[in-house]
């Protein structure tokens, strides 16, 4: 078998399938005709019977009486047809031909008739418009049974009238008719071709959607306008914990953080089609969050605009994201926020303008340090630096915050407290330091010097002159040290 045979065989199948499609719309337009017909022929034969009764054209009238009955016999004969291919295999195209050439035929032999007594070919067009536009065939199968209708028509005229101008004018008018129709025929029957075929490839590609959105390693869930859940894979079940939950009746509001978010994605949506890496924190449970990056896409399902949304876990690239942050924030030695991160928030907190708040900042100098490294080592010294800022940190409040500027200076930002409050919360710190000391744990003593910088919101001052105005004041205090402590050292 060559490779053509197989392509032909392959788009056979296809046709077939139409051919099969085409004809049991047909077998059921069918019955609606014969339905329709059944019910319609008393008043024809109240016409036959009665309205014609005394007309002096007996072969016009029982040939007429003959169509009517014919036609009502074989509209009964489908019913029963129809009825039986419920429960038995029928050959639909083969009845639907035969049914469309018999209708022809029908026609064909009315319009002959009519010759007789009107002279019109009415019934003929009639029947020939009606078959083109219900039944919609294979065209060349409707152009051999208009053919063969529009030749016995043209017989019958021919044998029964004289070749004279009403002759040619009604065989004129009637060719013209027939070519009418099976062209009507041609187009609707390309027509609903090509809509099978597309609804067809639709439906491919809905399946293939479906195989690849269920098989899709990720979480994806398919929403429509109006927030209602259209698919949802496995995995997004598992990852948003939908486990025996109606997902026909369920809300997709839990996907977003608020109304506000989800307008603000549509928004972007009808603008972009599509919103990329939207990182979010999502609250899949009332115990648990998630963070979450998500891909929103515009796509078109069953003649549907519908977000087909693709959800990544990043919780925990997240919780190592603020590892890091932390790592780059805290000052490795003492625990504390180092001078990046402090002059950061410092700066920031004098940038909000009128919401600035009132604060103390503390500008703090550890005593000999230098004696301590120089005398018992760095690693003494760290141990000095460390136990201070451990001291330190005990007592201040949450509010509040600390961090090392640089060797031995560290910074406290005491925020809306009362200079007086700084003072004894410093007093409380060289008690603490004091006791330390007194307890002889350490082979230091541990002091430290100290300047303060009461900031109020709209003082024209900047960052720099804060620190250096808290420094020297500092000073201040450290040269006091050194003056009431001359001859003594931070060493035991």
């Amino acid at each position: 078998m060559n490779k053509n045979t197989i392509k032909l065989q392959k788009n056979s199948v296809p046709d077939r399938e139409f051919q099969q499609s085409n004809y049991d719309i047909l077998f059921e337009r069918l019955k609606l005709v014969s339905y329709m017909l059944i019910f319609t022929y008393p008043c024809f034969f109240i016409v036959d019977f009665f309205f014609l009764q005394n007309l002096n054209q007996p072969a016009f009238k029982w040939t007429l009486k003959v169509v009517h009955f014919f036609g009502l016999v074989i509209s009964l004969v489908f019913i029963m047809l129809y009825r039986r291919s419920r429960r038995h295999t029928v050959s639909k195209s083969f009845i639907v031909n035969s049914y469309i050439s018999l209708y022809l035929l029908i026609g064909a032999v009315s319009s002959i008739n009519s010759q007789l007594y009107t002279g019109n070919i009415y019934a003929y067009l009639i029947i020939l418009f009606a078959a083109a536009i219900i039944f919609p065939i294979r065209p060349k199968h409707m152009l051999t049974m208009m053919l063969g209708a529009h030749l016995i028509s043209i017989a019958g005229l021919s044998f029964l009238g004289k070749i004279n101008y009403s002759f040619v004018l009604n065989l004129v008018n009637s060719t013209g008719a027939a070519v009418i129709a099976f062209t009507i025929t041609l187009t609707f029957y390309r027509f609903r071709k090509n809509d099978f075929f597309n609804k067809r490839k639709l439906t491919k590609n809905e399946e293939s959607f479906r195989r690849l959105f269920q098989r899709n390693p990720n979480p994806l869930i398919l929403i429509n306008l109006d927030n209602e859940i259209q698919l949802v894979n496995q995995q997004a079940i598992h990852y948003y914990q939908l486990e025996g939950k109606e997902l026909a009746a369920l809300d997709a509001g839990f996907l977003f953080g608020n109304p506000a978010e989800r307008q603000d994605i549509m928004e972007r949506l009808y603008e972009e089609k599509s919103v990329k890496n939207y990182v979010t924190e999502q609250q899949l449970a009332p115990d648990q969050k998630k963070w979450s990056l998500l891909h929103f896409e515009l796509v078109d399902y069953h003649d549907e605009t519908c977000v087909l949304i693709d959800t990544t876990d990043i919780t925990d690239i997240k919780k190592k994201e603020q590892e890091l942050m932390e790592h780059a924030s805290i000052d490795v030695l003492t625990g504390v926020r180092n001078r990046r991160t402090g002059i950061e928030m410092l700066r920031q907190e004098l940038s909000t303008g009128t919401n600035t708040r009132e604060f103390i900042l503390c500008f703090i100098d550890i005593n000999g340090l230098k004696k301590v490294n120089d005398h018992l080592g760095h690693a003494i010294g760290d141990d000095l630096i460390r136990t201070c800022c451990e001291t330190i940190e005990r007592h201040i409040q949450r509010d509040d915050f600390l961090f090392r500027l640089g060797g031995d200076e560290f910074i406290i930002v005491f925020f809306e407290k009362e200079i007086a409050n700084v003072e004894q919360v410093w007093m409380n710190i060289e008690d603490a330091f004091k006791n330390i000391n007194n307890a002889g744990q350490k082979p230091y003593n541990i002091s430290a010097s100290h300047g303060f910088y009461h900031y109020k919101p709209g003082t024209p001052v900047t960052l720099d002159e804060i620190l250096e105005i808290a420094d020297q004041e500092m000073y201040k205090n450290k040269f006091n040290y050194k003056a009431q402590n001359e001859s003594v050292y931070t060493l035991e």
